[in-house]
Formats: C-alpha cells, sequence, structure tokens
C-alpha cells in the first residue's frame, strides 16, 4: 500500500515536474518568438524610416539647387537683349535654360561642338545665326581651382544694320562685348556662389532636425566606402571612421549606457550613389522594455496555471504588437507630414507665395479633363499688368517685385477657395474658375481688376499705380486640350492690351472668325 502511495505521490511530482517543465518551455519558447516578432518589426519600422529619410534628403537637395539656380535666371536680365541663355555641366548636360524642355538634355549646338572639340576656343566671342537670328555668342566657362564645374552658353541678338554697316569690330558691339563680360564675371560669382551653397549645404541642420521631431530617431549618419562620415545630425562625428565589418555584426548595441538599434543600409542615398550607406540609430528601450516584460512574464507563467499563462503571453503579445503598429503609424504620418512640407515648397512660387507654373499647368490639365468629362463648365483667366517693365525701369526691380506680392494678395481676396490662382511668368498671372460660366468669370475678372486699380502700391515714399489687363475664355466642347483654352484667354488679354488697357476682354469665337476672313484656311 505504501509503495502504491508512493507510486502514486511519486507520478504526480513527475507530472507536476514535467508540467513546471512544459510550461517553462512553452513560456521561454513564448518570450523567444514574440522577442523576434518584435525585432522583426523594429526592423520593417526602420525600413520605412529609411527610405523617407532618403527621399526627404533627396528632396531637400533637388529644391535647394534648382532655388539657387532659378534666382540666377531671373537675375540676370538687365538691359541686354538676350537672345538665349543656358548653363551647361562639364559634359555638355543642360542643367538650366530660359526654354524649360531642354533641362536635362545634352546641348547639340554645332558651335559648341566645335568648343568641345578645341576647334573654337572657350570664352572668345564670335558670330552666328541662330533661329534666323544674328546673334553674338560666347562659351564662358566657370572653372574652380582650374577644373571646369559649369559652361555658360550665353547668345545676344546683334541688329543686322550694325553688322551691314559697321561690322563686328564697331562701337556697339564693342560695348556690347565689355558690358557681356560684365555680365558674365557676375554670373560667374553668382554660379560659384550657388556652387559653394550646394556643395557645403547645411544637410546635418536639417538632418538634426529631422532627429529632434522623431521621439525615438537618436542619429542619422552617412558614411562612405571607407567608413568615413560624410554627413551626420550629429556634426561632433563627421569625419571619424568606422568599421563597416563590425558595423554589420550586431543591431542592439548600447550607446552612452541606453540601448540603441543601429541599422546600416545597402547605399543608394544621395542620387543613386551606391558608394555611401546609412546608419540609423533608433533608440530600442522600448524594444527593451518589452523583452524584459515578455521574459519577467515567461518566468511567472511557468508556475501558473497553462491556461493564465497562455493568455497572459497571448496579451502582451498583442499588445507589444498594437504598440508596434501604434508608433509606426506615428512615425508615418510624421514622415508624410515633413514630405507634405517639403513638396509644398517645389509647387509654389517664392516671390509671391502663388502657385508656380508647373503645377499650375497640371491643374490646368485636370480640371481641363475633369470638366470635359463630366461636361462642367470651367473659364480660364489671364491677368497682366500694365506697363509692368516701366515700373521696373522707374522705380527698380525690387519695387517690381513688391508690385507682384500686393497685386497677388489682391487676386487672392477676389477669389473663391474653390479657385485656383497661380504665376505663369513674370508679371503673368492665370487664375482657373471651376464650375464658372463665362458671365460669372467676367464678374470675377472685373473685380480682381477694380481692386487692383483702386490699391496703389507705396514703396520707399513713391507711390505705384497699377493697373491690370484680363483676358478670358471658357471651355467649349470643340476643345481638345487646355492649350486651346488657355490661347484664347491669351489673344483675348492681347486685344485688352491693344485696345487701351486697364479692361477685361472676353474671347468671343465670332471676332475671331471675322479676323480670319471667308477665304482663309
Amino acid at each position: 500500500m505504501k509503495n502504491v502511495k508512493a507510486f502514486g505521490k511519486n507520478s504526480v511530482i513527475w507530472w507536476l515536474v514535467a508540467l513546471v517543465v512544459t510550461l517553462s518551455a512553452i513560456s521561454f519558447y513564448n518570450y523567444d518568438v514574440q522577442k523576434k516578432l518584435l525585432l522583426k518589426q523594429m526592423q520593417s519600422d526602420s525600413k520605412d524610416i529609411v527610405s523617407s529619410i532618403t527621399a526627404a534628403i533627396k528632396r531637400f537637395q533637388d529644391i535647394k539647387s534648382t532655388m539657387n539656380l532659378q534666382k540666377l535666371v531671373n537675375d540676370m536680365s538687365l538691359d541686354l537683349d538676350i537672345f538665349e541663355f543656358r548653363y551647361l555641366e562639364p559634359d555638355g548636360v543642360i542643367s538650366n535654360s530660359m526654354f524649360q524642355d531642354e533641362i536635362g538634355k545634352v546641348h547639340m549646338g554645332k558651335s559648341f561642338k566645335k568648343t568641345m572639340q578645341g576647334d573654337l576656343p572657350f570664352g572668345e566671342f564670335f558670330f552666328e545665326v541662330r533661329d534666323y537670328v544674328p546673334v553674338m555668342a560666347i562659351y564662358y566657362p566657370i572653372r574652380n581651382k582650374n577644373e571646369i564645374v559649369g559652361i555658360v552658353d550665353l547668345a545676344v541678338e546683334v541688329p543686322e544694320e550694325v553688322l551691314e554697316n559697321k561690322g563686328t569690330e564697331s562701337e556697339v558691339i564693342s560695348h556690347r562685348k565689355v558690358d557681356i563680360t560684365n555680365l558674365l564675371k557676375a554670373i560667374e560669382g553668382s554660379i560659384k556662389n550657388s556652387i559653394s551653397i550646394f556643395r557645403n549645404t547645411n544637410i546635418e541642420d536639417f538632418l538634426n532636425k529631422y532627429v529632434s521631431s522623431a521621439e525615438n530617431i537618436l542619429q542619422i549618419t552617412v558614411i562612405d566606402k571607407s567608413g568615413e562620415v560624410v554627413v551626420s545630425s550629429n556634426k561632433e562625428i563627421i569625419g571619424k571612421h568606422f568599421d563597416i565589418k563590425k558595423l554589420q555584426k550586431k543591431q542592439i548595441v548600447e550607446l552612452e549606457g541606453r540601448p540603441v538599434y543601429r541599422m546600416l543600409t545597402d547605399g543608394s542615398v544621395f542620387g543613386g550613389d551606391k558608394s555611401k550607406q546609412l546608419i540609423l540609430l533608433i533608440d530600442a528601450a522600448p524594444y527593451k522594455k518589452n523583452e524584459h516584460r515578455l521574459l519577467q512574464t515567461a518566468l511567472v507563467t511557468s508556475i501558473i496555471a497553462l491556461l493564465i499563462a497562455l493568455f497572459i503571453a497571448r496579451a502582451i503579445y498583442r499588445s507589444a504588437i498594437r504598440q508596434s503598429k501604434e508608433e509606426k503609424e506615428r512615425l508615418e504620418r510624421l514622415v508624410k507630414e515633413r514630405t507634405h512640407e517639403i513638396e509644398l515648397l517645389s509647387k509654389t512660387d517664392g516671390l509671391t507665395g502663388l502657385w508656380n507654373r508647373r503645377y499650375l499647368e497640371e491643374m490646368l490639365d485636370i480640371e481641363f479633363k475633369r470638366a470635359k468629362r463630366y461636361n462642367h463648365n470651367v473659364s480660364i483667366a489671364v491677368v497682366d499688368l500694365d506697363h509692368f517693365k516701366h515700373i521696373n525701369d522707374n522705380y527698380g526691380h525690387m519695387a517690381g517685385d513688391e508690385v507682384l506680392r500686393q497685386v497677388s494678395n489682391h487676386i487672392r481676396s477676389c477669389i473663391r477657395e474653390t479657385d485656383f490662382v497661380g504665376r505663369y511668368g513674370g508679371e503673368e498671372i492665370v487664375v482657373i474658375l471651376p464650375e464658372t460660366d463665362i458671365k460669372t468669370a467676367h464678374l470675377i475678372a472685373e473685380k480682381i481688376r477694380e481692386t487692383i486699380e483702386a490699391h496703389p502700391v507705396y514703396f520707399n515714399g513713391d507711390t505705384i499705380k497699377v493697373t491690370s489687363s484680363i483676358g478670358i475664355s471658357n471651355l467649349r466642347p470643340e476643345h481638345k486640350d487646355y492649350h486651346e483654352v488657355f490661347a484664347e484667354a491669351d489673344e483675348a488679354l492681347y486685344r485688352a492690351k491693344e485696345s487701351g488697357r486697364n479692361r477685361v476682354v472676353v474671347f468671343k469665337k465670332e471676332e475671331k472668325e471675322e479676323e480670319s476672313g471667308p477665304f482663309d484656311d
């Protein structure tokens, strides 16, 4: 009997031992699985953050470079009749031009090929015909430490009578050469300054602000293939070297007494340059905290019932996943906000605050297609300031800029929330009026014209009277694209100026047909 009892007691003990071992094994197995899931989730979140940072850095550089070059082109008009202006990379790729469709292409001009081959010297004036127009041109090299970093292609129109009567060595040509040389030196200084700014752009401050705005990102660092720190949100480590092999070994490390998750990308950080890699440091304290919590839970659940142990493990697992998901969603929202701010910069005209030409043309296309598809009204008003050149000549370009800013504000005050206004170029502003017939568009245009006329601009003690001419057109069934509607509005603007300015003219198809005549094609 004693043996039976002893056997029964030992059996219970073995069952209890087996149960404890089983529960412990299940608990620690569950702990290990959840730890890997948390680490995998952190890896996934880190990859998303790296992608967002890479896109943001690239967009930051694109905007920085574009703003410098666009400002250079806008400031270079002076009093010269510039026929063509291009800024070329040393390999002949056009990085900026008066003609937007050229940008990004290789310059194929015959004279440029001769210059690159050495048949035509850099920095000397020559005469040729471009698009049937006689011009005086020059390929002016921009050098930095005896290295050509860019080439300015500048052509100025030369009146035929000057060449016919006095030749290429006339006094007019000589004066123009002096003026162009001075202009080129000014452009050279501006471009060198732009290149210096671009090369030394304070990307560290940008990354530092990015890190400061994110709760769990500790550091963003870019290294080259040798391990040297090129760019970092922590300026103190720039120029230091890291062992890339050691960086690839461990992901969770200790940094200044705190756990850190370290991720090393495979390159492609700046413009496809795979010789650089990005190191992302994320605060791993929440991960460690969850890991310790899981370990404690595993130890506790080893001595309690199976159902309770499983319930607690499952609850902790779901809690950890939910926290990781919420943190990921928060980071995604933050990245979207930063990306939206950068995108907004690329769509806005820096002087007036209106939408720029590229985005304006996108909206023209969208509104035209929408109105065409659903058979809705859409009207276009083209606003042009009268005698704007006289304002620049008499009061200076700064006064002209102030006029454009104030006029833009007046136009914004006259339109509705659903309307769209952008700067098309120079002093020309375009207003898109969705769901608007020609009669209502005329009323809005008159309101704009009257508001501009009623608000002179006060600048440096001068009172500048400003008026505008406005041309209007609206969508008709025969229009194939928005260019046709825009062309009609532009023609109406021309008629407004031709008939005395400071007025609104609506495009009328009948008037165009009468001008063409019954025998015109």
